[in-house]
C-alpha cells in the first residue's frame, strides 16, 4: 500500500491510467447537499486563492483508494478500480463537464482561465487519442455507465443525445452545476480551486493488501455506506472480475430489480434485516448487527467458498421477491395483494419476516392457496383487534420471531412425517397467547369499537372495510381522497338548539363520549355541506343528503327521525357486529390449542446462545467418524461427521460435497429422492445413536448453562429480560424502551430516571442464586439522608415484594450508598420468566422509592 498526498486532478490526469468503478460500488448517489458541499469547497478554496496569490493555498477533501486492475492493455491503458472515493471523482467529472460546456459557450466574450480545449486535451475527461472503453477517463458501474459515457459523447458531439431521464442524480446534479455557473460571477474562482483540491491517494497492491477491509473501514465524506453498500462489497469485492460482472449481472442485479432500483439502497437493508430475521428466529436482530451477521451466515454456511455465492444470491433473490409482493404492491393475486396491501396500510412491519417465510413456505406447498389467504386475514385481525383495544404493539417486536420459530420447528417435522397442519398450528400459537400477546375476544373487540374514539384511529381504514364488506365483488375505492369521515351528530352540536333538543341537553362530557363513537361517524363525499347542518338539514339535502345515500355503513339514517345517544349506540353496535366478521378470531377447541401451547412453552425457553455442528464436535459431544442416520421411512439416509466438523453423506466421496450444517445436509438427502422441498429442520432429520441431534444440542445447552461460561449466561439472561421489559407498557412509561440495548455480560444493569445523583439498578448473582434490585446513590449523601427521613414509607413499597431489604447507614464510611432489595433465584431456563416479572415490579416499585429523595 502507498499513500501520498496529491492533487485530485492530478490524479485523475494521470498518464495512461483511466479510473473503473467496479460492479461491487454503489450506484452514483449523491444529490444537491453533497454537490453544494463540493462547490462550497471548491469556490471558498478559490476565492481565497485569488485574495491572495503567493498563498500555497490546498483543501484535502478524504482519500481515494484504488488499485491496479491486472496488467496494460494492448492500448496501453492500465485500468484502476476505485475502492473509495468514487462519489467525489464522478461529482468532479461533472462539474468539469460543465466547465468545459461554459467555457465553449463563452470563452469568446469572457475572459476566462480555462477553455474547452484544455480541459479535453489535458485529459481531465478523456483520452483524446484512444477509442472504445479506453476513450473515457471514468467509467462508471453498471446502470450508470452508459448515462455518462453519454454525456461525455454530447460534450465532444452535440448531435449525441444524453441517455437517461431528466431526474437521473447524474442528469439532474450536472444541470446543477450549470445553473450555478451561469449565475456566477467569476467561475474562475471555480476552475482555480477545483486544481487546489487534494486527496490521499491510496495505491493498493494486487495479492498484498485486503482492499474489502478498506473499503469497510473507510468513507472520508459524503453519504454513510448503507448495509446494502457493505454487503454487495462483501458479496462481489472477492470474486475474480470475470466472476464479479456474472454475479452482478445475473445474480445481484436481480434482487435491485425486485427491490426497485431508485430505492433499493434503503428498501434492501429493511429487506435483509427481515430475511435475516427468519434465519435466527426467536432472537431479535438489531439493525445496527445486519452487516456483522450476514458476513457470519456467509462463512458459517460456505458461501464464501468458491462458487457457492451464486446459491445464496439465488435464496435472496427469491425472498426479495416475496418482499416486493409483500410490501411493494407487486403481487400479481389478487386476493393476495389485498392481505399484503391491507398489512401495509396497517404498517405492522414487524410482521414482514413472518410473513416472508410463509410465502416460501406457501411456494413449497406446504399449504393451499386459501389457507396462505386464511393466514393473511388472521394476522391482519390479530393485529387490527389488538390496535383497536389499545393493546402495546412493543412486544410483537419479539412475539412474531418467536412465531417464526415455532412454524419452523413444526415445519421440520412435517418433512418427515407429514403430519403438519399449517394453518392450524399458527391459528393456535395466535389464541394460545396469553397476557399482553393475546388476541382480543370478540367481546373486547366490540367493546373497544362502540366506546372508543374512531374518528382519530384508523376512522378511514375501518368505515371504508365496513363498507366494502357488503361489496366484496366491486369494492368501493376510498383511496382517491374524495370521500371523508364525517360526524352525524357534529362537533359543534351543542351549539345549535335543535341538536340539544334532540339530544337531551346533555352534559359536555356526555356528548363529548359519544361525538367520535363509531356509531356517530360514517362517510360522505360532501362532507363540507353537511358539516354543521342539522339531522334533517343534513338528510334532506339534495346533494349528499341521507336520504339518497346508498352506503350501506350509512343505512340507518334512510329512515332516522333523529339521532340522538341510543340510536349512535344501537348502529356502532350493528356495525361492531359487522367487524368480527370482517376481522374475525379463529375457532380451534380448547384441547387443539393446548396440543400447540406445548410447543409454544418448549420454544419458549431463553435462547441462551447459538449451537451449530461445530460447536458439539469441539464440545466432544459428537466426534468426526461417527454416523448419523435418518430414521424417516421416506428419507432414509446415512452420513459421517467430518474431521472438519462437516457431514459429508454416505456414498459422497468428494470432500467438496459436505455440509457446514444438519439442514444442509437434511436437503442434499431430499434433492437426491426428488423432492422439490428445498428446506428442512437438519437437527431433528438426523441421529446418532438413539438421540436426534436436537437432543444432543439441547444436553450442550445445559451444560453450558450449568458449568460454562458465564458471561455468555448473563448476556442472554440480560437480553431475555430487555425484551420482556419490552412488552410492559409500565415499565415503558418508566424507563423507556430497552430492547435495543447492547450486549451485557455483567452481573449488574442500570437503568435511569433522570437523576445524575442516583439511579436504580438490576442485579444478577447466580453463584448467590439471588436477583435483586437497588437504588444507587453516587457520592449523594444529602439524597440519601431524604431518601432515609421515608425508610418507613419506602418499607412499605418494598415489603410486597417478598425479599431481602437492606439500607445502608449513613456512617458507612464511604463515598457511595444503596438500598437494595433481592430475591432467592432458580435459574433453570423455565423459570426465567418468573425472575423478569419479578425484576421488573422491583425495578418499578424502587422507581417510587426515588420519589423519596427529590
Amino acid at each position: 500500500m502507498d499513500a501520498d498526498a496529491t492533487q485530485l486532478t492530478s490524479l485523475l490526469t494521470l498518464k495512461g491510467m483511466r479510473f473503473v468503478i467496479p460492479v461491487y460500488q454503489r450506484p452514483y448517489s449523491w444529490d444537491e447537499e453533497q454537490c453544494a458541499q463540493l462547490w462550497e469547497d471548491v469556490l471558498s478554496i478559490g476565492r481565497a486563492a485569488q485574495q491572495d496569490p503567493n498563498h500555497s493555498h490546498k483543501h484535502f477533501i478524504g482519500s481515494v483508494v484504488w488499485i491496479q486492475d491486472g496488467i496494460m492493455r494492448a492500448s496501453g491503458i492500465t485500468p484502476a478500480l476505485v475502492i473509495d472515493g468514487q462519489q467525489r471523482i464522478t461529482t468532479l467529472t461533472l462539474m468539469l463537464v460543465a466547465l468545459a460546456e461554459y467555457a465553449r459557450k463563452n470563452g469568446k466574450s469572457k475572459d476566462l482561465d480555462f477553455s474547452y480545449d484544455e480541459i479535453i486535451d489535458d485529459s481531465y475527461l478523456v483520452n483524446k487519442h484512444k477509442k472504445d472503453i479506453d476513450h473515457y477517463r471514468l467509467t462508471l458501474s453498471q446502470g450508470d455507465r452508459d448515462v455518462l459515457k453519454s454525456i461525455i459523447d454530447h460534450l465532444e458531439e452535440k448531435d449525441d443525445d444524453v441517455d437517461g431521464n431528466d431526474d437521473h442524480r447524474l442528469i439532474s446534479n450536472l444541470d446543477w452545476f450549470r445553473e450555478r455557473l451561469a449565475n456566477l460571477g467569476d467561475p474562475n474562482a471555480v476552475w482555480d480551486g477545483l486544481r487546489r483540491l487534494w486527496v490521499v491517494s491510496i495505491s493498493l497492491t494486487q495479492g498484498q493488501d485486503n482492499p474489502q477491509l478498506i473499503f469497510e473501514s473507510m468513507n472520508s465524506t459524503g453519504k454513510d455506506l448503507s448495509t446494502a453498500d457493505l454487503v454487495r462489497n462483501y458479496v462481489l469485492m472477492g470474486q475474480q472480475q470475470n466472476e464479479q460482472v456474472d454475479l452482478y449481472e445475473h445474480h445481484w442485479r436481480k434482487i435491485e430489480e425486485a427491490l426497485g432500483t431508485d430505492s433499493y439502497d434503503k428498501v434492501f437493508d429493511d429487506f435483509l434485516h427481515d430475511w435475516l430475521s427468519i434465519l435466527y428466529a426467536p432472537s431479535k436482530l438489531i439493525s445496527r448487527d445486519v452487516y456483522r451477521v450476514f458476513k457470519q451466515y456467509s462463512e458459517d454456511k460456505g458461501y464464501s467458498q468458491p462458487d457457492r455465492m451464486k446459491d445464496l444470491l439465488d435464496s435472496i433473490r427469491r425472498y426479495a421477491g416475496y418482499y416486493s409482493r409483500i410490501t411493494g404492491g407487486m403481487e400479481p393475486d389478487l386476493k393476495l395483494r389485498k392481505e399484503f396491501n391491507e398489512l401495509s396500510d396497517l404498517k405492522i412491519t414487524v410482521a414482514n419476516p413472518l410473513i416472508m417465510m410463509m410465502y416460501e413456505d406457501y411456494r413449497q406447498e406446504m399449504f393451499s392457496h386459501d389457507d396462505f389467504v386464511s393466514m393473511l386475514r388472521t394476522l391482519i385481525s390479530y393485529v387490527f383487534r389488538r390496535m383497536t383495544c389499545d393493546m402495546a404493539s412493543n412486544g410483537l417486536n419479539t412475539f412474531f420471531p418467536s412465531v417464526i420459530k415455532r412454524l419452523n420447528d413444526l415445519r421440520g417435522e412435517f418433512v418427515s412425517t407429514c403430519r403438519f397442519n399449517y394453518r392450524e398450528a399458527f391459528e393456535a400459537i395466535l389464541l394460545g397467547e396469553t397476557g399482553r400477546l393475546r388476541m382480543p375476544s370478540d367481546e373486547e373487540f366490540c367493546i373497544a369499537l362502540t366506546s372508543r374514539d374512531c374518528y382519530r384511529f384508523r376512522g378511514k381504514y375501518l368505515l371504508s372495510s365496513l363498507e366494502n364488506f357488503h361489496h366484496l365483488k366491486d369494492p368501493i375505492n376510498f383511496g382517491t381522497g374524495v370521500y371523508t369521515i364525517e360526524h352525524i351528530m357534529p362537533q359543534n352540536a351543542l351549539a345549535h338548539a335543535e341538536w340539544r333538543d334532540m339530544l337531551g341537553n346533555p352534559a359536555g362530557e356526555a356528548f363529548d363520549a359519544h361525538l367520535s363513537q363509531l356509531g356517530n361517524l360514517t362517510l360522505t363525499a360532501y362532507d363540507s355541506e353537511l358539516k354543521d347542518g342539522t339531522f334533517w338539514q343534513k338528510k334532506d339535502r339534495a346533494v349528499g343528503g341521507y336520504n339518497n345515500e346508498y352506503l350501506t355503513v350509512s343505512t340507518e339514517l334512510h329512515d332516522a327521525d333523529y339521532w340522538d345517544f341510543n340510536t349512535i349506540k344501537q348502529r356502532g353496535e350493528r356495525l361492531a357486529s359487522d367487524a368480527i366478521k370482517i376481522w374475525p378470531r379463529p375457532s380451534l377447541s380448547p384441547e387443539t390449542i393446548a396440543e400447540y401451547r406445548h410447543e409454544a412453552s418448549q420454544s419458549k425457553s431463553p435462547r441462551l446462545k447459538k449451537v451449530t455442528l461445530s460447536t458439539l464436535c469441539k464440545a466432544g459431544l459428537l466426534n468426526p467418524g461417527d454416523e448419523l442416520t435418518s430414521p424417516s421411512p421416506t428419507y432414509p439416509a446415512k452420513a459421517i461427521i467430518t474431521n472438519k466438523f462437516t457431514i459429508r453423506l454416505d456414498g459422497d466421496g468428494s470432500e467438496n460435497a459436505t455440509s457446514s450444517s444438519p439442514s444442509g445436509a437434511a436437503v442434499r438427502v431430499l434433492k437426491k429422492a426428488g423432492s422439490t422441498h428445498s428446506t428442512a429442520n437438519g437437527w431433528t432429520f438426523w441421529m446418532y445413536g438413539d438421540k436426534t441431534l436436537a437432543e444432543i444440542r439441547d444436553e450442550y445447552l445445559t451444560l453450558d448453562m450449568s458449568e460454562n461460561q458465564t458471561g455468555d449466561f448473563r448476556a442472554d439472561f440480560w437480553e431475555g429480560f430487555f425484551n420482556h421489559c419490552s412488552e410492559r407498557e409500565d415499565f415503558i412509561e418508566s424507563y423507556g424502551d430497552q430492547s435495543d440495548r447492547s450486549r451485557n455480560t455483567s452481573n449488574w444493569a442500570s437503568f435511569g430516571i433522570g437523576q445524575i445523583k442516583y439511579h436504580p439498578e438490576a442485579l444478577l448473582n447466580r453463584r448467590d442464586s439471588i436477583v435483586g434490585a437497588k437504588l444507587y446513590f453516587k457520592n449523594a449523601l444529602d439524597a440519601y439522608k431524604l431518601l432515609l427521613a421515608h425508610r418507613e414509607k419506602a418499607d412499605s413499597l418494598l415489603i410486597p415484594l417478598d425479599g431481602d431489604i437492606t439500607w445502608d447507614t449513613v456512617d458507612a464510611g464511604k463515598k457511595n450508598r444503596q438500598i437494595t432489595v433481592t430475591h432467592t433465584a432458580d435459574f433453570a431456563p423455565e423459570h426465567w420468566t418468573d425472575l423478569y416479572n419479578w425484576l421488573e415490579d422491583a425495578l418499578l416499585t424502587m422507581h417510587k422509592v426515588a420519589a423519596f429523595a427529590e
